[in-house]
């Protein structure tokens, strides 16, 4: 029973730890008036806030929201702090919701300015700051308020490190993304990056997944390729068709999981040289 309320403790004191961190983030805007009296929205609740849309947040692992909203005269300012269970899940939500054609800005690890909203993430948060305002200067103030933001929050200032193994040659910038769950519409498939790529006229997608061993990598190759899969070999590679995605290209060392979609049987040599490259 003690260790019972031990551990009720534990978690409370961590979730108030969490809102207090994230409500710290917020600072004081010069020539604003901020207002906090939004509620803490968590995942059985966050549906109120944001409606269908919540679904996605809670799929990548959505902790908590806190809002702020800095108040001049007529306009305001609105910020939005989204926690995530780590820099990957937020990362994740943040590529989600982004374009590659969006105007970028130096802020956290990315963040881009578009009419009325300025968006960031760094580490395991997700900020949104919006404005009804067309103005100019409230534009340069909420540029300014996630700088402030930014500065805030401690931890990783730079894009997951496995993004780094996925080759530059034909790869579409601005358009990795990060799954968690059911990828490629199978449900044994969770936590893969993603990349999309154009080479010669062909266009496919890479997914690394993000395994924690190689058992883990092991047990979805297996899942994927049937009896075909050789638990032995130190790189398992095979193609076949799959009923959701058509032609599969996969490969798995240790607890290194790609798969390829988009190539066909006839480019394989083409998929072969991309795995080869990040193997």
């Amino acid at each position: 029973m003690r260790s019972g309320k031990t551990q009720l403790i534990t978690a409370i004191l961590i979730a108030i730890s969490g809102f207090t961190s994230a409500q710290g983030l917020f600072p004081v805007l010069k020539g604003y008036k901020s207002v906090s009296d939004y509620p803490v929205y968590t995942p059985d609740d966050l549906w109120d806030y944001i409606n269908g849309a919540a679904d996605a947040y809670l799929a990548l692992g959505f902790i908590d929201l806190n809002i702020t909203e800095y108040t001049k005269g007529r306009s305001t300012i609105k910020a939005e702090i989204y926690r995530f269970g780590d820099d990957a899940m937020a990362f994740g939500m943040y590529s989600m919701e982004r374009s590659p054609g969006y105007n970028f800005i130096q802020a956290g690890v990315q963040g881009y300015n578009e009419e009325g909203a300025v968006h960031f993430y760094k580490d395991r948060y997700y900020v949104k700051i919006m404005t009804h305002s067309g103005s100019t200067k409230v534009n340069e103030k909420m540029k300014e308020l996630a700088g402030m933001i930014a500065g805030r929050i401690e931890g990783k200032n730079e894009f997951p490190s496995l993004l780094k193994l996925f080759p530059a040659d034909g790869l579409l910038r601005n358009q990795e993304t990060y799954l968690l769950e059911s990828v490629l519409g199978h449900e044994f498939l969770r936590g893969a990056f993603r990349a999309s790529y154009e080479v010669t006229g062909d266009r496919f997608e890479i997914y690394l997944f993000n395994c924690k061993d190689g058992e883990e990598a092991a047990a979805m190759a297996a899942r994927l390729a049937g009896d075909a899969f050789t638990p032995g070999e130190e790189i398992f590679k095979y193609a076949f068709e799959d009923g959701y995605n058509g032609v599969l290209h996969i490969a798995r060392q240790g607890g290194r999981l790609i798969v390829i979609s988009g190539l066909g049987f006839e480019n394989t040599a083409l998929a072969e040289r991309y795995i080869a490259l990040m193997l």
